[in-house]
């Protein structure tokens, strides 16, 4: 396939244009990713010991929110930043999703995910931490994996669990 980039005025509005022979999941999927901009990459200014940082949202694993300072775990660190969690939730890719009320997980950075007993899911990132899916945000996060079933997402059997 040919992917041509065109260059257009920074007022005028972007543009994609998929000619395809027909229409599938794939096609679906990239039309979804391109239309909520999962494509741009963000970068978040953060702190560590007196110093500012640039991390880029690729990087991170989740957001957590402790006091009035949010925590962002990212490739082996941990840095600060003190933009509001509903702001940051905001700005992040749509790969970002709230999983309780002080957390922003990347799904992107997800291994596995396991129904507890109490209604809760254990969610095991990459780097081998776990957080915590709360039963409030359960439903959300549930339908974006199904939705990514395709990309190893959780099968119909943990799911009838998970209710």
């Amino acid at each position: 396939m040919r992917v041509r980039i065109q260059h257009v005025e920074e007022k005028k509005q972007e543009e994609a244009l998929l000619r395809l022979t027909g229409e599938d999941v794939c096609s679906a999927g990239l039309k979804e990713y391109i239309e909520t901009d999962s494509w741009r990459m963000v970068s978040l200014s953060c702190r560590k010991g007196g110093e500012i940082h640039r991390v880029k949202s690729s990087d991170i694993f989740y957001v957590e929110s402790v006091q009035e300072v949010q925590l962002i775990h990212a490739e082996g660190d941990v840095l600060e930043t003190r933009e509001r969690l509903y702001v940051l939730e905001k700005m992040l890719p749509s790969s970002f999703l709230r999983i309780s009320r002080s957390v922003i997980l990347n799904l992107d950075r997800v291994k596995r995910y396991r129904p507890l007993i109490n209604g809760l899911m254990e969610v095991k990132l990459e780097n081998g931490e776990l957080v915590y899916i709360s039963r409030k945000y359960l439903r959300e996060v549930r339908d974006r994996i199904l939705d990514s079933r395709n990309e190893g997402g959780i099968s119909d059997d943990k799911e009838k669990h998970q209710e």
